[in-house]
């Protein structure tokens, strides 16, 4: 199903190597459904795969909202570095 991602990169203060192209720091954010008449429950069934265009993907977990919309918390490493102009795809585990 098409969604419209909103989502960033969560840095650890903590590290030193913290860059904007740090695939493996932790990521949140939201997603929305881009129809929302389809018959899907975006919290319902967890943890989900956020997957971009270029095939890159992780998997995530929806930490609050409802059918068409859900806060997220990122379960991999960050699929959408250098990915920012293109539509998401999520897809059930």
């Amino acid at each position: 199903m098409a969604v419209t991602a909103s989502v960033v990169l969560r840095y650890d203060p903590s590290r030193r190597d913290n860059r904007e192209s740090d695939r493996d720091s932790t990521w949140a954010g939201s997603v929305t459904l881009a129809e929302p008449s389809v018959d899907v429950d975006l919290f319902d069934a967890a943890p989900r795969i956020l997957r971009m265009p270029d095939g890159r993907e992780s998997e995530f977990m929806a930490t609050s909202g409802g059918r068409t919309e859900v806060g997220l918390a990122g379960l991999g490493p960050a699929p959408f570095v250098e990915s920012w102009s293109h539509p998401f795809d999520v897809h059930s585990v």
